[in-house]
């Protein structure tokens, strides 16, 4: 019995140290990029996405290869790819999901940057086609117009040929 509280006793006081702080990990400080990137977040969500994009860029054409530099290259393709106005680039945001899969393969990330490369390749290829639709929509309403042009000569052509004809009966 005796035994018994002293491995209750024991088992408290371990709890109760484990709860202190004594014991735990103190972060050390934040390394530049993370605070860049803390700079970064703070950015987005005060709806500044272009000097969230420089913050991000900054991080990523660091040397260093970690969590932040991920970090950031994700969120920097993110911001290229749900960008409006002149920060979307499409290209850019695919350019830095392939990056983030090729530089981290197995990262926390991978599974949103697979889907979001998929999605980007496919939005591309559909702008392409639009592209090239358009080219052919203008080219056919060129020729559509030339066409025109050509009948209009060609019915004004056949008109002063009845009336040569018309003239040439009569003086017969």
């Amino acid at each position: 019995m005796r035994g018994l509280v002293v491995v209750v006793a024991l088992a408290v006081a371990c709890a109760g140290c484990a709860a202190a702080d004594w014991f735990r990990e103190r972060p050390g400080p934040r390394s530049q990029a993370a605070e860049l990137m803390a700079q970064g977040d703070e950015l987005v969500r005060n709806e500044r996405p272009s000097e969230a994009r420089n913050v991000y860029a900054r991080i990523v054409a660091e040397p260093a290869r970690d969590a932040v530099h991920a970090r950031a290259l994700y969120s920097l393709a993110r911001l290229y790819a749900g960008g409006s106005g002149t920060l979307r680039d499409y290209r850019a945001a695919l350019g830095a999901f392939e990056r983030l899969l090729t530089d981290y393969p197995r990262g926390e990330w991978e599974l949103d940057a697979l889907a979001w490369r998929a999605a980007l390749a496919a939005l591309l290829a559909r702008e392409a086609d639009v592209a090239r639709l358009k080219a052919e929509l203008l080219n056919a309403e060129l020729r559509a117009a030339r066409l025109k042009e050509e009948a209009a000569k060609l019915k004004a052509d056949i008109e002063r040929l009845k009336r040569i004809d018309l003239n040439l009966e009569r003086r017969q």
